[in-house]
């Protein structure tokens, strides 16, 4: 059956269809929510006949759409569209609350029997379904098919006691994709099942509304959809009933999905309101062909929110993935980086150690993995000098070694002094700086490179450079790493006023405004400058100082310590860790 079969099948169905074109509303949504006004109408009473035994009425929608896409528009519009007087509207509480809207009252006049419960925002149903204790699902679930509610209390005060089958309930969910897990996660409990889905996008809306009908459905139902006694819907064709029976039986087999154990009441219920919605208490065959046209919009719907949920689940997956494995690149980056300023904060202050004693030094494991590329890379960048040492051992120093040194005393070997050092290869001036390999013709040296490059700086208005700006230039204009590094040391042209990892910033303009200072000569400035009959050192003063230059307070105290400008003695007794430091007068400082 088509779409336009289906809305021209009835009177009341073409009539609904007018009014969604004429409303902007998508009208199998609006259809929904009539169908469930058009239950709560009728008495608690009517009831489907079964097989295996009478069957409450009560029925549940769930309207799906973005936000803002009209799911309070389309409850609105059933409003006009079936205008029953009598129908009593609620917002959806806890359990205790429905259970406490439906209980028996001492004057039977006086109670509520029929209710149409409205939730517009299902994040609400999920804030009360986490709440620990809450049975507000559980109760909707029993609700929907008319079992008892309640339980009896100590006193009348706390008794909130439902019989089966004595009310009549109706359920508006709105909801937006993404946010259905209160009900998906339920599959096992019943909850989805039970449920009438539809969307409120409708993409063949046209672009101009439709004429807007001059009346509304009939509201005025016979008396038997009222009365105060069991009346129960007919089946008007045989095959009604074999399907029920066939789906009874496959259902008791286990041989239904999960998803559709509950979907023969559900069409039934369907059925039911479209026959009521014609004052008639047989569902005809016509009745039967177009339920099952709606729960076929239902269960696409449905389906439609479960791959979204399932897509949705998956992105997230993934992102967490990503958003883990750029935190572990992070976590690498960082601690290379810890690594590289640990070495150099040990050469600076201990001088000239072997290789293995620096890698020993790092402590943990994860750092000690990581020295060979930490010291690979301040080697490159020309901050650790490297030369053999005893034993097939390497030792490194702050900055460049000194290169060979030979005692010119006698032309012959013998005369040689043996001690020679190897050169770092930023002290290297490479063949590339003599002569282009692709062309055979000589070009300037690497140093009046520099020159040239520092003037273009000076001339575009700069005062600084950074080390990283230099090295990318000179090997853009074909010079080595080594040639650049060996430049920038022997010209004297950039002077490094900060250093930060293994990028330094220099200042082009042949002097340092800040002027950078190690620990190491910080300390001897710190010293030089205290009064001259200063015996002891200040300690807070000493390391607020070293604080205000940057420098941590134990770096600050094992440089001091280790300078030789000091002597660290007990403040009293044998006390280790109350310590003096008593300045060392040499005839030199003196």
């Amino acid at each position: 059956m088509t779409d336009d079969e289906f809305w021209s099948a009835t009177d009341q169905l073409n009539l609904i269809h007018q009014w969604a074109r004429a409303r902007y509303v998508a009208p199998w949504a609006l259809l929904l929510a009539v169908l469930l006004r058009v239950i709560v109408s009728t008495s608690h009473r009517v009831m489907l006949p079964g097989p295996p035994a009478p069957a409450s009425l009560n029925m549940a929608i769930v309207l799906i759409g973005r936000s803002g896409a009209g799911k309070g528009v389309t409850d609105k519009l059933a409003r006009i569209v079936w205008p029953a007087p009598d129908i009593h509207e609620e917002a959806l509480g806890s359990g205790q609350g429905v259970h406490e809207l439906f209980k028996e009252t001492k004057n039977p006049e006086d109670r509520i029997t029929r209710a149409l419960i409205t939730l517009s925002e299902i994040d609400h149903f999920t804030a009360l379904n986490a709440g620990q204790g809450n049975n507000t699902r559980a109760t909707i679930k029993a609700a929907l098919t008319g079992d008892r509610l309640g339980s009896k209390g100590a006193s009348s005060a706390t008794t909130r006691s439902v019989p089966a089958d004595s009310y009549r309930l109706c359920l508006s969910i709105s909801a937006q994709y993404g946010h259905t897990a209160v009900l998906l996660d339920d599959v096992s409990g019943g909850t989805p099942q039970r449920m009438v889905w539809g969307s409120v996008t409708d993409p063949s809306i046209p672009d101009t509304p439709g004429p807007e009908p001059d009346h509304v459905l009939d509201t005025k139902l016979p008396e038997w959809a009222l009365a105060d006694r069991q009346v129960l819907i007919q089946y008007g064709t045989p095959d009604i009933a074999q399907y029920v029976a066939a789906g009874l039986l496959a259902n008791q087999r286990g041989q239904l999905d999960a998803l559709d154990g509950h979907r023969t009441l559900t069409r039934l219920k369907v059925a039911a309101a479209l026959a009521v919605m014609d004052h008639r208490s047989v569902i005809s065959e016509l009745d039967w062909q177009l339920s099952e046209v709606i729960m076929a919009k239902s269960d696409a719907t449905r389906q439609a929110v479960i791959d979204y949920d399932r897509q949705a689940a998956r992105a997230k997956v993934r992102e967490r993935a990503v958003a883990r494995a750029a935190g572990e690149d992070f976590y690498d980056a960082s601690r290379l980086e810890t690594v590289k300023r640990s070495i150099l904060r040990m050469l600076e202050r201990d001088g000239e150690q072997a290789g293995g004693d620096l890698r020993r030094r790092l402590g943990k494991r994860e750092k000690r993995e990581l020295f060979d590329q930490a010291i690979a890379l301040l080697e490159g960048d020309g901050l650790v000098a490297m030369r053999p040492g005893e034993h097939n051992s390497v030792r490194y120093r702050i900055g460049s070694p000194v290169t060979n040194r030979v005692t010119p005393e006698t032309p012959s070997s013998a005369g040689v002094t043996s001690e020679v050092t190897r050169d770092h290869p930023a002290t290297v001036t490479d063949l590339d700086t003599r002569r282009s390999h692709e062309t055979g013709q000589s070009k300037e040296s690497c140093t009046k490179w520099l020159a040239r490059f520092v003037d273009d700086l000076k001339s575009a208005g700069d005062t600084t450079t950074t080390s990283f700006a230099v090295q990318e230039a000179g090997k853009a204009a074909g010079y080595s790493q080594a040639s650049i590094s060996n430049a920038i040391a022997t010209t004297g042209l950039l002077t490094m006023i900060d250093r930060s990892g293994s990028t330094r910033t220099y200042a082009i303009t042949g002097t340092s405004q800040t002027g950078y200072v190690s620990a190491t000569q910080w300390v001897h400035n710190y010293v030089d400058k205290l009064p001259a009959n200063t015996e002891v050192v200040d300690q807070d003063h000493f390391y607020c100082a070293a604080t205000a230059a940057g420098i941590d307070r134990d770096t600050a105290r094992k440089t001091l310590v280790r300078s030789g400008r000091i002597e660290s003695a007990p403040a009293h007794g044998e006390a280790r860790n109350e310590r003096v430091w008593n300045i060392i007068r040499t005839e030199e400082t003196a």
